[in-house]
Protein backbone atom coordinates (compact mmCIF):
# COMPACT_ATOMS: atom_id res chain seq x y z
CA UNK A 1 0.00 0.00 0.00
CA UNK A 2 1.91 3.19 -0.88
CA UNK A 3 0.66 6.64 -0.25
CA UNK A 4 2.23 10.23 -1.37
CA UNK A 5 1.11 13.36 0.28
CA UNK A 6 0.62 16.38 -2.64
CA UNK A 7 -0.92 19.87 -2.94
CA UNK A 8 -3.84 20.05 -5.21
CA UNK A 9 -7.56 21.64 -5.33
CA UNK A 10 -10.10 18.99 -4.35
CA UNK A 11 -13.62 19.73 -6.17
CA UNK A 12 -16.95 18.27 -4.78
CA UNK A 13 -19.68 18.70 -7.61
CA UNK A 14 -23.14 16.91 -7.29
CA UNK A 15 -27.03 17.46 -8.28
CA UNK A 16 -28.75 19.60 -6.63
CA UNK A 17 -32.04 18.30 -5.89
CA UNK A 18 -31.78 14.98 -6.97
CA UNK A 19 -34.63 13.90 -4.17
CA UNK A 20 -37.07 15.97 -6.28
CA UNK A 21 -36.30 14.96 -9.43
CA UNK A 22 -36.74 11.01 -8.62
CA UNK A 23 -40.00 11.92 -6.69
CA UNK A 24 -41.00 14.35 -9.58
CA UNK A 25 -39.68 12.23 -12.67
CA UNK A 26 -39.64 8.57 -11.15
CA UNK A 27 -36.67 6.48 -10.84
CA UNK A 28 -35.71 5.51 -14.36
CA UNK A 29 -35.73 9.05 -15.66
CA UNK A 30 -34.34 11.08 -13.02
CA UNK A 31 -31.75 8.29 -12.75
CA UNK A 32 -30.02 8.70 -16.18
CA UNK A 33 -30.41 12.22 -16.02
CA UNK A 34 -28.71 12.54 -13.02
CA UNK A 35 -26.07 10.12 -14.92
CA UNK A 36 -25.48 12.04 -17.58
CA UNK A 37 -25.13 15.11 -15.89
CA UNK A 38 -22.13 12.92 -13.97
CA UNK A 39 -20.53 12.09 -17.30
CA UNK A 40 -20.58 15.80 -18.80
CA UNK A 41 -19.10 17.05 -15.02
CA UNK A 42 -16.41 13.79 -15.46
CA UNK A 43 -15.88 14.89 -18.83
CA UNK A 44 -15.41 18.64 -18.50
CA UNK A 45 -13.01 18.10 -15.22
CA UNK A 46 -11.08 15.73 -17.24
CA UNK A 47 -10.57 18.30 -20.08
CA UNK A 48 -8.80 20.57 -17.77
CA UNK A 49 -6.66 17.87 -16.46
CA UNK A 50 -8.86 17.16 -13.59
CA UNK A 51 -8.42 13.57 -12.08
CA UNK A 52 -11.63 11.69 -11.06
CA UNK A 53 -11.34 9.80 -7.57
CA UNK A 54 -14.65 8.62 -7.43
CA UNK A 55 -18.54 8.99 -7.86
CA UNK A 56 -20.12 9.42 -4.90
CA UNK A 57 -23.99 8.77 -5.42
CA UNK A 58 -24.97 11.94 -7.75
CA UNK A 59 -21.80 13.20 -6.46
CA UNK A 60 -18.60 13.32 -8.24
CA UNK A 61 -14.79 13.91 -6.00
CA UNK A 62 -12.00 15.36 -8.28
CA UNK A 63 -8.68 16.90 -7.74
CA UNK A 64 -6.83 19.29 -9.99
CA UNK A 65 -3.12 20.31 -9.25
CA UNK A 66 -3.88 23.65 -11.49
CA UNK A 67 -6.03 26.10 -9.08
CA UNK A 68 -7.07 28.36 -12.49
CA UNK A 69 -7.69 25.12 -14.84
CA UNK A 70 -10.09 23.62 -11.93
CA UNK A 71 -12.46 27.46 -11.13
CA UNK A 72 -12.28 26.78 -15.41
CA UNK A 73 -13.53 23.10 -15.01
CA UNK A 74 -16.04 24.50 -12.36
CA UNK A 75 -17.28 27.18 -14.67
CA UNK A 76 -17.37 25.35 -17.66
CA UNK A 77 -19.39 22.74 -16.03
CA UNK A 78 -21.90 25.22 -14.62
CA UNK A 79 -22.47 27.11 -18.54
CA UNK A 80 -23.15 23.01 -19.77
CA UNK A 81 -26.01 23.16 -16.97
CA UNK A 82 -27.60 26.36 -18.02
CA UNK A 83 -27.25 25.22 -22.18
CA UNK A 84 -30.92 24.84 -22.55
CA UNK A 85 -30.61 23.61 -26.15
CA UNK A 86 -29.48 20.30 -24.56
CA UNK A 87 -32.29 18.43 -23.11
CA UNK A 88 -30.14 16.60 -20.80
CA UNK A 89 -29.40 19.85 -18.88
CA UNK A 90 -32.78 20.82 -18.23
CA UNK A 91 -34.35 20.81 -14.74
CA UNK A 92 -30.44 20.07 -13.24
CA UNK A 93 -28.52 22.41 -11.16
CA UNK A 94 -25.02 21.63 -9.72
CA UNK A 95 -23.46 22.94 -6.55
CA UNK A 96 -19.95 23.19 -6.31
CA UNK A 97 -17.66 23.82 -4.02
CA UNK A 98 -13.96 23.46 -3.93
CA UNK A 99 -10.29 23.70 -1.18
CA UNK A 100 -6.72 23.96 -2.09
CA UNK A 101 -4.49 21.94 0.58
CA UNK A 102 -2.35 19.26 1.22
CA UNK A 103 -3.68 15.61 0.81
CA UNK A 104 -2.86 11.70 0.99
CA UNK A 105 -3.42 10.07 -2.44
CA UNK A 106 -3.56 6.31 -1.34
CA UNK A 107 -4.94 3.54 -3.57
CA UNK A 108 -6.45 5.99 -5.86
CA UNK A 109 -8.44 7.80 -3.37
CA UNK A 110 -7.29 11.27 -1.50
CA UNK A 111 -7.94 12.08 2.25
CA UNK A 112 -7.10 14.35 4.90
CA UNK A 113 -8.13 18.16 5.66
CA UNK A 114 -8.44 19.36 2.71
CA UNK A 115 -11.04 16.78 1.56
CA UNK A 116 -12.75 17.29 4.53
CA UNK A 117 -13.00 20.99 4.28
CA UNK A 118 -14.04 20.67 0.37
CA UNK A 119 -16.64 18.15 1.35
CA UNK A 120 -17.88 20.97 3.98
CA UNK A 121 -18.00 24.10 1.36
CA UNK A 122 -19.54 22.08 -1.31
CA UNK A 123 -22.80 21.33 1.36
CA UNK A 124 -23.14 25.20 1.84
CA UNK A 125 -23.15 25.38 -2.20
CA UNK A 126 -26.85 25.95 -3.65
CA UNK A 127 -27.44 24.44 -7.15
CA UNK A 128 -26.13 27.13 -9.78
CA UNK A 129 -22.90 28.08 -6.95
CA UNK A 130 -19.51 27.74 -7.43
CA UNK A 131 -18.35 27.86 -3.49
CA UNK A 132 -13.79 28.33 -3.07
CA UNK A 133 -12.31 28.86 0.16
CA UNK A 134 -9.68 31.98 0.63
CA UNK A 135 -6.49 29.54 0.52
CA UNK A 136 -7.70 28.60 -3.17
CA UNK A 137 -8.61 32.17 -4.53
CA UNK A 138 -4.67 33.00 -3.48
CA UNK A 139 -3.55 30.09 -5.59
CA UNK A 140 -5.14 31.70 -8.34
CA UNK A 141 -2.73 33.24 -11.50
CA UNK A 142 -5.20 34.43 -13.57
CA UNK A 143 -6.42 38.13 -12.92
CA UNK A 144 -10.08 37.71 -14.09
CA UNK A 145 -10.54 34.69 -12.15
CA UNK A 146 -9.20 36.24 -9.02
CA UNK A 147 -11.76 39.50 -9.70
CA UNK A 148 -14.80 37.02 -9.90
CA UNK A 149 -14.46 35.91 -6.41
CA UNK A 150 -15.66 37.79 -3.27
CA UNK A 151 -16.13 36.62 0.07
CA UNK A 152 -19.44 35.07 0.76
CA UNK A 153 -19.54 33.39 4.40
CA UNK A 154 -17.47 32.15 6.91
CA UNK A 155 -17.68 28.41 8.18
CA UNK A 156 -16.34 26.37 10.98
CA UNK A 157 -15.39 23.00 10.18
CA UNK A 158 -14.82 19.98 12.75
CA UNK A 159 -11.39 19.67 13.72
CA UNK A 160 -10.30 23.21 12.94
CA UNK A 161 -10.27 25.68 15.47
CA UNK A 162 -10.50 28.77 13.26
CA UNK A 163 -13.63 29.20 10.30
CA UNK A 164 -12.63 28.76 6.73
CA UNK A 165 -13.31 31.75 4.97
CA UNK A 166 -16.17 30.72 2.00
CA UNK A 167 -16.17 32.78 -1.61
CA UNK A 168 -18.53 32.54 -4.23
CA UNK A 169 -17.28 32.49 -7.45
CA UNK A 170 -19.64 35.07 -10.30
CA UNK A 171 -19.25 32.55 -12.84
CA UNK A 172 -22.10 33.54 -15.21
CA UNK A 173 -20.76 35.84 -18.25
CA UNK A 174 -22.93 38.84 -17.51
CA UNK A 175 -20.95 39.14 -14.07
CA UNK A 176 -18.91 42.27 -13.16
CA UNK A 177 -17.84 42.07 -9.94
CA UNK A 178 -14.94 44.13 -10.14
CA UNK A 179 -14.98 47.46 -8.61
CA UNK A 180 -18.07 45.25 -6.68
CA UNK A 181 -18.53 46.47 -2.79
CA UNK A 182 -18.69 43.62 -0.36
CA UNK A 183 -21.09 45.26 2.30
CA UNK A 184 -23.35 48.83 1.00
CA UNK A 185 -21.93 52.28 2.93
CA UNK A 186 -25.68 52.09 4.32
CA UNK A 187 -24.53 48.89 6.49
CA UNK A 188 -22.32 51.18 8.75
CA UNK A 189 -25.72 53.63 9.32
CA UNK A 190 -27.68 50.85 11.25
CA UNK A 191 -24.77 48.60 12.65
CA UNK A 192 -25.58 49.52 16.02
CA UNK A 193 -29.14 47.95 15.20
CA UNK A 194 -29.97 44.32 16.22
CA UNK A 195 -32.64 43.11 14.59
CA UNK A 196 -34.95 39.76 15.99
CA UNK A 197 -37.27 39.18 13.09
CA UNK A 198 -37.84 39.82 9.43
CA UNK A 199 -41.27 39.61 7.59
CA UNK A 200 -41.56 39.00 3.94
CA UNK A 201 -45.06 39.53 2.15
CA UNK A 202 -45.49 38.61 -1.08
CA UNK A 203 -48.75 38.27 -2.76
CA UNK A 204 -51.00 36.05 -0.23
CA UNK A 205 -48.07 35.02 1.65
CA UNK A 206 -46.76 36.52 4.70
CA UNK A 207 -43.38 34.83 5.88
CA UNK A 208 -41.55 35.51 9.05
CA UNK A 209 -37.86 34.86 9.09
CA UNK A 210 -36.11 34.56 12.55
CA UNK A 211 -32.59 35.46 13.54
CA UNK A 212 -31.82 32.13 14.21
CA UNK A 213 -32.10 32.08 10.04
CA UNK A 214 -29.05 30.56 7.85
CA UNK A 215 -30.23 31.20 4.31
CA UNK A 216 -33.42 31.97 3.02
CA UNK A 217 -33.00 32.57 -1.12
CA UNK A 218 -35.54 34.52 -3.22
CA UNK A 219 -36.10 33.52 -6.81
CA UNK A 220 -37.54 31.24 -9.51
CA UNK A 221 -36.11 28.32 -8.45
CA UNK A 222 -38.31 24.91 -7.36
CA UNK A 223 -36.57 24.31 -4.22
CA UNK A 224 -35.95 28.51 -3.32
CA UNK A 225 -37.91 29.34 -0.02
CA UNK A 226 -39.79 32.15 -1.76
CA UNK A 227 -40.69 31.03 -5.06
CA UNK A 228 -40.87 34.51 -7.33
CA UNK A 229 -41.42 33.37 -11.28
CA UNK A 230 -40.40 36.70 -14.02
CA UNK A 231 -38.43 36.86 -16.88
CA UNK A 232 -36.00 39.21 -15.48
CA UNK A 233 -35.93 36.52 -12.06
CA UNK A 234 -32.75 34.21 -12.32
CA UNK A 235 -33.11 30.40 -10.14
CA UNK A 236 -31.73 31.36 -7.10
CA UNK A 237 -31.74 35.64 -7.43
CA UNK A 238 -31.09 37.02 -3.51
CA UNK A 239 -30.16 35.53 -0.14
CA UNK A 240 -31.40 36.84 2.90
CA UNK A 241 -29.58 35.93 6.35
CA UNK A 242 -29.39 36.81 9.64
CA UNK A 243 -25.64 37.50 10.87
CA UNK A 244 -25.27 39.15 14.29
CA UNK A 245 -28.72 40.68 14.47
CA UNK A 246 -28.75 42.01 11.40
CA UNK A 247 -30.90 40.71 8.41
CA UNK A 248 -28.85 41.38 5.03
CA UNK A 249 -29.62 40.71 1.38
CA UNK A 250 -27.05 39.32 -1.11
CA UNK A 251 -27.83 39.79 -4.81
CA UNK A 252 -26.29 36.87 -6.77
CA UNK A 253 -28.48 37.15 -10.23
CA UNK A 254 -27.88 38.30 -13.60
CA UNK A 255 -30.23 41.55 -13.48
CA UNK A 256 -29.85 42.41 -10.17
CA UNK A 257 -32.14 43.56 -7.57
CA UNK A 258 -33.51 46.82 -6.44
CA UNK A 259 -34.78 47.88 -3.14
CA UNK A 260 -37.15 50.78 -2.14
CA UNK A 261 -36.03 52.13 1.42
CA UNK A 262 -38.84 53.50 3.55
CA UNK A 263 -36.88 57.07 3.09
CA UNK A 264 -37.71 56.49 -0.76
CA UNK A 265 -34.74 55.81 -2.22
CA UNK A 266 -33.68 53.04 -4.31
CA UNK A 267 -30.93 50.55 -3.57
CA UNK A 268 -29.71 48.72 -6.88
CA UNK A 269 -27.60 45.44 -5.81
CA UNK A 270 -25.63 43.99 -8.43
CA UNK A 271 -23.43 40.77 -6.16
CA UNK A 272 -23.65 43.11 -3.35
CA UNK A 273 -25.01 43.05 -0.55
CA UNK A 274 -27.46 45.78 1.86
CA UNK A 275 -28.43 45.65 4.95
CA UNK A 276 -31.87 45.72 5.78
CA UNK A 277 -34.12 48.14 8.48
CA UNK A 278 -36.93 49.27 8.95
CA UNK A 279 -39.31 48.86 6.07
CA UNK A 280 -39.23 49.10 2.29
CA UNK A 281 -39.74 46.78 -1.15
CA UNK A 282 -37.74 44.20 -2.63
CA UNK A 283 -38.20 43.96 -6.90
CA UNK A 284 -36.19 40.93 -8.33
CA UNK A 285 -34.96 41.66 -11.77
CA UNK A 286 -36.27 45.47 -12.68
CA UNK A 287 -36.71 48.95 -10.86
CA UNK A 288 -39.47 48.47 -7.83
CA UNK A 289 -40.82 51.86 -9.81
CA UNK A 290 -41.20 50.05 -12.99
CA UNK A 291 -42.65 46.75 -11.08
CA UNK A 292 -46.08 46.41 -10.67
CA UNK A 293 -47.51 46.90 -7.04
CA UNK A 294 -48.38 43.18 -7.11
CA UNK A 295 -45.34 41.94 -7.86
CA UNK A 296 -43.32 44.16 -5.25
CA UNK A 297 -41.74 41.76 -2.13
CA UNK A 298 -42.28 44.04 1.09
CA UNK A 299 -40.13 43.83 4.02
CA UNK A 300 -40.04 44.71 7.30
CA UNK A 301 -37.95 44.48 10.19
CA UNK A 302 -38.66 44.29 14.34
Amino acid sequence: MSSKTINCVVMFADVAGSTAMYENMGDAPARERIGKALNTMISVSKRNKGRLVKTIGDEILVYFLDADLALMAAQNIQEMMEDNRSPETVGVSIRIGMHFGSTIHENNDIFGDTVNVAARVADMARGRQILLTQEMTTMLKTTALANKSRLFDRTMVKGRQEPVDVYIFAWEAESDITNMATVSSFTGLVSHIKKSKLHIIYHQQKIDIPNNNSSFVLGRGSDCELFVNGNLTSRYHARIENRRGKFIITDQSTNGTFLHTQEGQEIFLRREEFTLFGHGKISLGCSVIEQVPEEHIQYICE
